[in-house]
């Protein structure tokens, strides 16, 4: 077995790989591509100037844009752009964030002051790799590789990668916040309540892993500790943010507006401080520098501007700016300092405005979604790591494929539960699926542990209001078989993405038929593994999708439910390539997504040579209805 620290060198070597795999991939989307046809696709703006100037938490600065070509940008909030003159990989290059759009503007955020040479003339805006991210998790490994023993990172690190087994300690009584917890949610906020070191939450679809991570952080908040909460997605940060808020726990959500939801956006740092008397001082001052700059604008297009006269007022407006922000850094730290339960993302967990702030516990959801160097981001800020995930669902995003297979792709999460099983407690009673749906998963996934809560066990689309029965779909689980229909699958060029006509039709005509049954848009969405038969079935269901009905792939649905789901699988070939079907992981998102119906359209014949899909059609056939694409052709639903 490897030394800790030979562990810290080899996840060093793996991130690197990683952040090159990124970078080339970048690179090689604009090669030979000109600023116009990115410009026409939507990835970049061109002849962009700053219109107006303000100053943000975190030592940051908000430029808000305009451009000819801004309403054509694909470019959305959150992402990292590269503000350049002369080309996007230059090192005059200004590296930003897009924080949101506004009546034609598009707001971008700057680390510290902004060049001067952004504020006066134009530039080209294109789509930038996220190093950030690369650099916090270098940091975190240097920080974990150089802690010395005696502290937290160096018992933690003795946990992870050395000898050091985890401590589960006695701890006083307690009594659940939530009465309607279940005997497993309870042992899991029990043992990450005892836990010295690190605790893990195993929560398969559908079990109340978030309930269970609101209960433990309440818990924690009750005895005096202090929290910081995160996530791998800004969506499921925001999702536990919003039930802290709703149980009663007032809690500070860090992250550029942009990535907050409308729901928790009053608890957000920028929130929470424009109610401060710094936040109105700052925005004066910065209204102050604006209108200086306005006036050396002014005397120099009437010729009126002497050299010296220039420096001293861009100096003050400098003062100014500086004065602001430093404003913001006081008022934000005494939110801060006073905020037992934080949020962010894993990775924006090494914010500059947390300073050297330390928690008492960490609690990481979508743990097995985070690359270690991700998850050490967010543990070298506490003394104790809860961890919630499931490693049957989504596995981390790595380009570099030797990087994955060489560990990248596997989680700390993983290897603790199979190094240090008495730290796992799993939650088995599930609150999403009918017991149908559930029977595939629990067997193939979870060792026939999961059970239906007798709330969901038996719900059917009909018992919704408003919704029919369809006497040609009666069963909660249904296949639609396209095998022999001829419906071969082909692949995009340039990209390769997989797309099926043939299926988008038959798919089509399913939705549409549950539509007919008086079913809400909003309650249904169709999941499919590849983009470009996402974009043919948007195409097609354009009315439905204006109604609520949502179109995505795989990925974008983790952690999500709805009433009903409708599968495309896609692939139809002679050579039995399944594509996706052979991720174990994905497919299984897939099918736990729906809560009272799901359908699957596949053809047969290629998918069920796969042991994963064969054993999927043997439960239909239990549990589930069979439908040839032969004999049925989805006729409108008549009531």
């Amino acid at each position: 077995m490897a030394t800790w620290r030979e562990a810290l060198d080899e996840l060093q070597s793996l991130w690197n790989r990683e952040r090159a795999a990124s970078t080339a991939r970048l690179q090689a989307q604009r090669a030979g591509v000109p600023l116009s046809a990115r410009v026409l696709a939507g990835d970049a703006v061109r002849r962009a100037e700053v219109v107006e100037v303000a100053a943000a938490p975190g030592d940051r600065t908000l430029l808000w844009l305009t451009a000819p070509d801004l309403d054509r940008a694909r470019i959305g909030p959150g992402d990292p752009v590269r503000l350049w003159w002369t080309e996007p990989d230059d090192e005059s290059a200004q590296r930003a964030t897009v924080a949101r759009y506004r009546r034609g503007q598009l707001g971008v955020m700057v680390d510290g002051e902004v060049p001067d040479r952004l504020l006066n003339g134009h530039f080209n805006v294109d789509r930038d790799d996220p190093q950030a991210t690369f650099e916090r998790g270098d940091k975190a490994i240097a920080a974990f590789r150089d802690a010395p023993g005696k502290t937290d990172e160096g018992r933690l690190r003795q946990v992870l990668w050395g000898d050091l087994a985890p401590a589960i300690e006695s701890t006083p009584a307690w009594t659940p916040f939530d009465a309607g917890l279940d005997l497993s949610q309870m042992e899991a906020t029990d043992t990450a309540l005892r836990a010295r070191e690190i605790a893990l939450v195993h929560g398969p679809p559908g079990t109340g892993k978030t309930r269970t991570l609101v209960e433990i952080a309440r818990q924690l908040a009750a005895r005096g500790e202090t929290v910081l909460a995160c996530a791998m997605s800004n969506v499921a940060v925001d999702n536990l943010a919003e039930r802290l808020t709703d149980a009663g726990v007032e809690v500070v959500r860090l992250g550029h507006p942009a990535r907050v939801a409308p729901a928790v956006e009053a608890r957000s740092l920028d929130r929470l401080i424009e109610h401060t008397e710094g936040y109105q001082l700052a925005r004066s001052w910065m209204a102050d520098a604006r209108q200086l700059r306005h006036k050396i604008e002014a005397k120099r297009a009437r010729g009126t501007l002497g050299r010296d006269e220039r420096l001293e007022m861009h100096r003050e407006a400098r003062r100014l700016e500086g004065d602001a922000r430093a404003q913001l850094r006081r008022a934000q730290a005494s939110i801060l300092e006073h905020s037992q339960v934080v949020l962010s993302t894993a990775a924006g967990a090494d914010a500059d405005l947390l300073a050297k702030r330390r928690f008492d516990v960490l609690l990481l959801d979508e743990a097995t979604q985070a690359p270690d160097p991700v998850a050490l981001v967010a543990m070298q800020r506490a003394a104790k790591v809860v961890m919630a995930g499931d490693p049957e669902q989504l596995p981390p995003t790595v380009l570099d494929q030797e990087a994955e297979r060489a560990g990248l792709g596997r989680t700390i999460f993983e290897r603790m539960a199979k190094r240090w099983p008495l730290t796992v407690r799993m939650l088995n009673v599930q609150y999403r699926m009918h017991a149908d749906l559930m029977a595939f998963p629990s067997a193939s996934r979870y060792q026939g542990k999961l059970e239906a809560h007798p709330s969901v066990a038996a719900h059917r689309l009909e018992e919704l209001p408003g919704v029919a029965a369809d006497p040609l779909r009666d069963a909660p689980l249904v296949l639609i078989d396209t095998a022999g229909k001829g419906w071969d699958d082909a692949q995009e060029q340039p990209g390769g993405s997989s797309y099926n006509d043939g299926q988008a039709a038959r798919t089509e005509a399913e939705v549409r038929r549950l539509l007919g049954r008086g079913l809400a848009p909003t309650d249904l969405a169709v999941i499919t593994p590849y983009d470009a038969q996402r974009r043919r079935l948007v195409d097609a269901l354009a009315d439905a999708v204006a109604e609520g009905l949502e179109i995505g792939t795989v990925d974008g649905f983790q952690g999500r439910e709805k009433e009903a789901i409708v599968v495309d699988l896609v692939r139809s070939n002679a050579q039995g390539d399944v594509g996706f079907v052979s991720d174990r992981r994905r497919l299984n998102v897939a099918l736990t997504r729906a809560r009272r119906f799901l359908m699957v359209i596949a053809d047969t014949a290629t998918l069920g040579r796969h042991a994963d899909f064969a054993a999927f059609l043997e439960v239909v056939e239990a549990r589930g209805a069979w439908i040839s694409a032969w004999t049925d052709d989805a006729p409108p639903f008549d009531a």
